[in-house]
């Protein structure tokens, strides 16, 4: 994807169409909401007041249409005592130094006058972490993966310039790290369309939650946890915050919920005859191994030593064209889910500077219409960096 080009995002989506939460946060909320009644004045209200309700418990069939953006955010709410119910509160628990874990993320803009005072973070600093996260990376297994780069390209060719596959060989220890077994049961969840409605099942769920439990409790995770928190970027924990902007569900076509920031990044996606996302290597290799996916040469290489490469290149995964792709290869799942995290939080919808062992490139971030919801995220290499 070039750095210019925002996620694909459905013209036609209503503006008050809600996200479906993850399971953890909303987990009866699937399919398309109920579009009559208000959770105005309402939040934790589990009676069907017009003909639907405003608490946690609500389903797809039983929750008001406004129930994510009346009750997600302390916008009216600011005089509020707590609501049981609410997903989240905004009483006066929120406002001190020990803020309650279950305030909604915007109670200071929203009820204090003013935006939340956070510490400024230079491009230094976030080098500096990324750097750190780098070294912290013990399921980085690049020493385990040779690659063939072959011919050089741009993305305006149409040839097949490189005939053979990129990954040489994938050695069987590259897969044992915990993180990426976590990862891998992860990858048969989504449907391939934009257009199909994703279905949760309780499988999936556990699933996501043995994945999350697994990166957290790395090392990688630990230092941007400290970063973010120190600086006052988040509410509530790490945790709880990379399951709401990577795991919630939203539409990419009309009012269908077929995609999250998760499954476009690290899994892919099609829509409307293009590639979406499909940045992550371990996801490339399994695909080219099983013939859905064609490498047809490297646009830019960086060489990040010991960390791998980030690879910009063009391919076709079922037999449609990504013109301009790629992603970190090497790095484990926890590491580009830290990585991609920490831009999006301090530098979204930019380019984000970071180093990694000495390289310096891009991450860049989209959010979704404007909501705290990853819409992509992606490395750039603007030329060679093969040293």
């Amino acid at each position: 994807m070039p750095p210019s080009m925002p996620p694909s995002m459905p013209p036609s989506l209503p503006p008050s169409m809600p996200p479906s939460l993850p399971p953890s946060i909303a987990p009866n909320l699937t399919g398309n909401f109920t579009w009559n009644g208000t959770c105005h004045n309402r939040c934790g209200d589990d009676r069907l007041a017009g003909g639907c309700r405003c608490d946690v418990a609500c389903t797809s069939d039983t929750c008001c249409s406004d129930y994510v953006s009346a009750c997600f955010s302390c916008e009216n709410r600011c005089t509020q005592s707590v609501r049981v119910g609410a997903p989240c509160q905004c009483d006066s628990r929120c406002g001190g130094s020990l803020r309650a874990p279950d305030c909604c993320t915007d109670y200071t803009a929203a009820c204090t006058g003013r935006q939340k005072t956070v510490s400024f973070v230079s491009d230094g600093d976030i080098r500096q972490l990324t750097e750190e996260l780098a070294d912290l990376d013990v399921n980085n297994v690049a020493k385990f993966i040779t690659v063939n780069i072959q011919r050089r390209t741009t993305m305006h060719d149409r040839d097949d310039v490189s005939a053979l596959p990129l990954f040489n060989y994938v050695a069987s220890d590259a897969f044992k790290p915990e993180t990426i077994r976590r990862f891998e049961a992860l990858t048969d969840n989504y449907f391939l369309e934009v257009t199909e409605e994703e279905d949760a099942v309780l499988e999936e769920q556990a699933e996501v939650t043995a994945f999350l439990d697994a990166v957290v409790n790395t090392s990688v995770m630990e230092a941007l946890e400290r970063f973010l928190v120190d600086r006052d970027l988040i509410n509530g924990t790490l945790r709880s915050n990379l399951e709401r902007i990577w795991f919630t569900v939203y539409s990419r076509y009309g009012t269908v919920l077929g995609t999250s920031g998760f499954e476009h990044v690290f899994i892919g996606e099609l829509d409307a005859g293009t590639v979406g996302g499909f940045h992550n290597w371990i996801v490339f290799y399994r695909e080219e191994q099983n013939g859905r996916v064609d490498y047809q040469g490297n646009i830019h290489l960086a060489n990040l030593s010991s960390s791998g490469y980030v690879l910009t290149n063009r391919f076709t995964w079922h037999n449609t064209s990504k013109p301009i792709g790629g992603g970190f290869f090497g790095p484990s799942p926890e590491f580009e889910l830290a990585i991609f995290s920490l831009c999006f939080f301090v530098r979204p919808n930019t380019l984000c500077p970071v180093q990694i062992n000495g390289v310096q490139l891009d991450i860049q971030t989209y959010n979704y219409y404007g909501k705290q919801l990853v819409g992509t995220a992606y490395p750039i290499v603007t030329q060679n960096m093969n040293n």
